[in-house]
C-alpha cells in the first residue's frame, strides 16, 4: 500500500481537487482500491463525495485520534463507490487542535497505526490524505503516516512560502521521529491553475530551478474545475475532455505509472 499526503500550507491551491481526482482515476480507471482520508475540519472532501454525511452519527478521523474509532479499521470507512472508501473529516478536528495545545489530546501516531492496519490487510492499494493548510494535528499525523507528499502549488509568492514551509516541516519531523521510521519525502510539486502568461512562465522557471522535485505535467486553468465542485463530481468525470481532466490523467501516469 502506498500512502500519499496532499499538502501545502497555502489554501486554495487545489489540494482537495487533486486528492479527489487522483482517487477517482486510480479507482475507476486503474481498478485500484483506494481510501481517501479527509484531514480538514472544513470537511470539503467529505461534503464533495457525501453531501448528506453527518459526523455526529458516523465514525470520522477525529474518532481515530481520540481512540473512539471502531475496533476494526474498515468499520470506520464510508463507501463512496466500488473501489473508493472515505475516512471522513469533521469539525471535531478543530476542537482537537485546541485540546492538543491545551492538554495534549489526540495521538498524532494514530493515523499511522490506522494506515499500518490497512496495509497489513493487503486489500488497499492507495491511502490518500487531503491535508488542511497549516501545522494541525491532522496534517502532522498525515505527514507521519505518509510515504510521499504531493505539493499542489499556484505560481504566486504566497505558495512559494508554503512550499518551503512543508520542506522544513518534513526535515523537522525526520529529526524528531526517527525512532518510528518516518520516511515521507516530497514526491513532487504539482503546478495547478497554470495558464500562459509571463508571470506564470517566470514562476514556473523559478520553481523548476529551486532543487525540489517538480512534476513535468502541469494542471491547466479552466472554469470546468470550479463547475465540477458545484456539481460534486471529479473533473475527470464532469468534463472528461477538458484541459484539466486530461492533465490530471497525464499527471497520474507520470507520478504512478510504474505502480499502476
Amino acid at each position: 500500500m502506498k500512502t500519499i499526503a496532499i499538502m501545502n500550507n497555502k489554501g486554495g491551491v487545489g489540494k482537495t481537487v487533486t486528492a479527489a481526482n487522483l482517487a477517482d482515476i486510480l479507482a475507476r480507471d486503474c481498478g485500484k482500491t483506494v481510501v481517501l482520508c479527509d484531514c480538514d475540519g472544513q470537511m470539503n472532501l467529505t461534503r464533495f463525495f457525501l453531501p448528506g454525511f453527518d459526523p455526529e452519527v458516523c465514525p470520522t478521523l477525529a474518532d481515530v485520534f481520540t481512540g473512539d474509532a471502531e475496533p476494526v479499521w474498515t468499520e470506520n470507512l464510508t463507501p463512496v463507490f466500488p473501489g473508493l472508501d472515505l475516512l471522513p473529516g469533521s469539525p471535531g478536528l478543530y476542537d482537537l487542535d485546541l485540546r492538543a495545545v491545551r492538554d495534549g489530546a489526540g495521538d498524532p501516531y494514530s493515523l499511522k497505526h490506522f494506515c499500518n492496519a490497512a496495509a497489513s490487510d493487503g486489500k488497499t492499494d492507495f491511502f490518500i490524505c487531503d491535508c488542511p493548510p497549516g501545522y494541525t494535528l491532522a496534517s502532522v499525523a498525515a505527514l507521519l503516516a505518509a510515504d510521499e507528499v504531493v505539493v499542489p502549488m499556484l505560481l504566486d509568492g504566497f505558495s512559494f512560502t508554503g512550499m518551503l514551509d512543508i520542506q522544513a516541516q518534513l526535515e523537522g519531523l525526520r529529526a524528531s521521529v526517527r525512532h518510528v521510521g518516518n520516511r515521507a519525502d516530497i514526491a513532487g510539486v504539482l503546478l495547478t491553475q497554470w495558464h500562459n502568461s509571463p508571470v506564470v512562465q517566470e514562476g514556473e522557471r523559478l520553481v523548476r530551478n529551486m532543487g525540489m522535485p517538480v512534476f513535468r505535467t502541469v494542471i491547466r486553468r479552466t472554469d470546468k474545475v470550479p463547475e465540477s465542485t458545484f456539481d460534486r463530481t471529479p473533473i475527470v468525470r464532469y468534463s472528461p475532455t477538458s484541459a484539466a481532466a486530461r492533465d490530471y490523467r497525464a499527471w497520474v501516469r507520470e507520478y504512478l505509472g510504474e505502480v499502476l
